[in-house]
């Protein structure tokens, strides 16, 4: 993480060495691009362990990191790009106490291990401002990983799935080849799995499971190529 930050830091004293962004430059957004993410998402577990635990308290909520490449065409104030990204849980995770009975107490801890997209995005450029919509193909990967320390029990569970992903945003270049971005982004999955019965009081009806993934985010991009 502190890598991270420090490469932040690094670009931000980069653009403030940058002239200011031209109305009148011929299509500004036209080119490659790449740039750093943070954020937040928002996902639900669902499942059952035994007959008791219900596994939807497992917040799968939390900050995260990332980066993205992408390359613009536009044609006066109509732009089309394609975008790639990926991002991962900035440290976040959380851990759930299952009680397999009287062998002592198990837990159940899940993280957000990638979320990851392509995807094509359509914009209105109106001076240094473009508004824009997208839509894509993603992909996202969570753990779950199962602890019964007084039976020398540990699994890990590893559930991805892809599907559609949708959203839209705002982006302003703030200097020419610089800008800073706000979206949102939906990615439509959902996927499961079945927990070990090897703990005890697990069943063939424990399963583990994640839903739709809600993401808003930031963005720093810096242009590569006019």
């Amino acid at each position: 993480m502190k890598q991270i930050y420090l490469a932040i830091v690094a670009i931000l004293a980069a653009v403030a060495t940058l002239t200011p962004a031209q109305a009148q430059v011929e299509n500004p957004w036209r080119g490659f691009y790449a740039g750093l993410n943070g954020g937040y998402a928002w996902n639900s577990a669902n499942g059952r362990f035994d007959t008791i635990t219900d596994l939807s308290g497992l917040n799968l909520n939390g900050g995260i990191v990332g980066g993205q490449i992408g390359y613009n065409w536009q044609t006066y104030q109509f732009l089309f790009g394609i975008e790639a990204d990926a991002s991962t849980h900035a440290g976040d995770d959380d851990t759930i106490v299952i009680d397999p009975g009287t062998m002592g107490a198990a837990s159940l801890t899940a993280d957000m291990k990638v979320l990851t997209s392509v995807r094509a995005r359509l914009g209105w450029a109106i001076n240094n401002w473009l508004l824009y919509a997208t839509v894509g193909w993603g992909y996202g990967e969570f753990k779950f990983k199962e602890d019964a320390p007084q039976l020398g029990f540990s699994e890990k569970i590893r559930i991805d799935d892809n599907g559609i992903v949708f959203g839209g945003g705002v982006e302003w270049m703030l200097s020419y080849g610089v800008s800073v971005r706000a979206e949102y982004l939906r990615y439509d999955l959902s996927a499961g799995s079945n927990i070990s019965t090897s703990v005890i009081n697990g069943d063939s009806n424990s399963h583990i499971g994640f839903d739709n993934v809600d993401v808003a985010r930031a963005a720093l991009n810096i242009k590569l190529s006019n």
